[in-house]
């Protein structure tokens, strides 16, 4: 098995990371101009979105078993390829249809790449070492959001829609070939585990926890209000308030750098105050962005600031539920960690899904969906575990204050 020092090692697998986020957020400016190029509604163009997330989401429970069985290397190559096969397919596409399916496809090769990333640092460090490389590949995705919708809608200007998705499959192939000639196999043969049907008893013993449900439901509704942003921002500033394409990139970036920002400030709450109180904060912390953006159009009308700022309050408290939400979830499956990490992936990305594909059914003629979105995921997420912390649905031990930490 090669050596790889920390910064080596990072720097082979972040870009297997940032595939995932990059193939989400470069889209996001040209979903409006694909309602006339591609003469659909605006519900259907959202499924480009909605089932890419679900391909990378529920990918991540066949993902994972079956890098368990044949290697990590082998799941990561498969999954390059069908990143960069799929984004072309996007970028040729000449009907609605084959584009949600190459999309699909797209999901399922970042989901590869992501599980098989994750795996390869599971396989050769343990304890906070482990943690340390976790929390740098999390950056390389919050990176995405500051740069990808900047990047779109200026080759969406340049070159035209289906430029976006060149530029995917140009980034995969670059990442194939470090991969192919440093990535070795991390997971020894005598170590693989076999995928059979074994698993969905212990995929179900991890849902049916009590403890892991309202977590997993708290750090879930992080992403599923980012999706929701992502969905509803170009209509809302790009259809409704004509911000140019170009411009939308630098709001996009603005509730990025919020949320990196945050996410810096909430792994030391965590270590200070421990997960509970930073859950609860990030929990109403969206609620809040709910309110604050349904007074501000009921009383000043739809505008750019008053969609904006409670985005970035609702960034903010994503941010604290990412790394706490997902401590408080799996800290009782410390010997099936893989598992329940696996179904947390794909509760979050189901989540995601679910919320997006309710708010976008809606015409969106205003920043309301978004704001009454938020509003009931951070309500609900808050009130699951106030019930949970306080007994009312206490299954398993509780996580008291400082019991757990985050790093």
């Amino acid at each position: 098995m090669r050596h790889y020092s920390v910064v080596g090692l990072i720097a082979l697998l972040a870009p297997l990371v940032f595939s995932f986020a990059i193939g989400q957020d470069i889209f996001i400016p040209v979903v409006p101009k694909m309602m006339d190029v591609l003469h659909a509604s605006q519900s259907s163009v959202q499924l480009t979105l909605s089932l890419f997330m679900s391909a990378v989401g529920f990918g991540q429970l066949i993902s994972g078993p079956l890098s368990d069985q044949f290697g990590r290397r082998r799941i990561i190559l498969w999954g390059l390829f069908l990143y960069i096969v799929a984004s072309l397919l996007c970028a040729f596409a000449t009907t609605l249809p084959l584009l949600i399916a190459a999309r699909v496809l797209e999901g399922f090769g970042a989901c590869g790449m992501m599980v098989g990333a994750f795996a390869v640092v599971r396989d050769l460090y343990s304890g906070n070492e482990s943690a340390r490389l976790y929390s740098y590949l999390n950056g390389a995705i919050a990176v995405s959001p500051l740069l990808a919708p900047l990047m779109g809608g200026l080759l969406d200007t340049w070159f035209g829609w289906r430029a976006p998705f060149v530029a995917l499959g140009v980034i995969g192939l670059i990442t194939a070939i470090p991969t192919w000639f440093l990535l070795s196999e991390t997971q020894p043969p005598q170590y693989r585990v076999k995928a059979d049907f074994s698993i969905i008893k212990r995929y179900a013993r991890i849902i049916s926890n009590k403890q892991f449900f309202c977590f997993a439901f708290a750090a879930s509704s992080s992403l599923a209000s980012f999706f929701v942003f992502f969905s509803v921002s170009p209509y809302v500033l790009m259809t409704l308030l004509h911000v140019p394409e170009v411009n939308f990139g630098f709001y996009f970036a603005l509730v990025g750098t919020v949320f990196f920002i945050m996410s810096l400030i909430s792994a030391k709450l965590c270590l200070r105050w421990g997960i509970f109180p930073v859950v609860i904060l990030g929990t109403s912390l969206i609620a809040f962005s709910g309110i604050v953006g349904f007074l501000w159009y009921t009383f000043f009308g739809l505008s750019v600031v008053g969609f904006v700022i409670p985005a970035c309050i609702a960034s903010s408290g994503g941010a604290c539920l990412m790394g706490s939400g997902a401590g408080g979830a799996l800290e009782p499956f410390g010997e099936i960690a893989g598992s329940a990490s696996a179904v947390l992936g794909a509760f979050e990305f189901l989540l995601s899904t679910i919320t997006g594909s309710i708010v976008m059914s809606w015409n969106i003629q205003s920043d309301l969906p978004f704001a009454i979105g938020n509003l009931c995921l951070g309500l609900t997420a808050l009130t699951l575990i106030l019930l949970w912390r306080y007994g009312y649905l206490l299954f398993t031990p509780g996580v008291h204050e400082g019991d757990s930490q985050c790093s």
